[in-house]
């Protein structure tokens, strides 16, 4: 019986070992996108990766860390050594003159299950107009 147990927990152990799983590379984790003005405030980028496993890469969800973020990724299977797109765009419309980095989780079946990447910027205030002092005379 042990003897049994023993063959069995090696043949397991030795299964897992050789288990193929996916594995996400990204070309770059942080995209810049510098400085912008108030009326140039949506801003898109790409992250590029690369299944570098040996199984097939599945992205299940892409969830930026605020509401001024959106998120486009490949729903079909990466092959091993294949690569993917996922797309960012951000929305400035609503925001205030600042500088921000925003982290966006990648949840995939890749070895590991979790990526973060991140975009960053400075949104630039609107210009401020001088007004004319105009007197007048009584």
């Amino acid at each position: 019986m042990k003897k049994a147990l023993f063959i069995t927990a090696a043949l397991f152990l030795s299964m897992t070992a050789y288990a193929q799983k996916a594995e996400i590379k990204f070309d770059n984790t942080t995209v810049d996108l510098g400085k912008f003005g108030p009326e140039d405030v949506i801003k898109q980028c790409n992250f590029t990766f690369k299944n570098t496993g040996d199984a097939n890469l599945y992205i299940h969800q892409v969830i930026p860390s605020c509401g001024c973020t959106s998120e486009s990724f490949p729903k079909h299977a990466i092959k091993p050594g294949e690569s993917g797109t996922i797309v960012l765009t951000y929305n400035g419309t609503k925001k205030g003159a600042r500088k921000f980095r925003t982290s966006i989780l990648v949840h995939s079946n890749a070895k590991h299950e979790m990526t973060k990447i991140y975009i960053k910027g400075e949104q630039l205030p609107r210009p401020i107009h001088e007004v004319e002092e105009i007197t007048v005379e009584e």
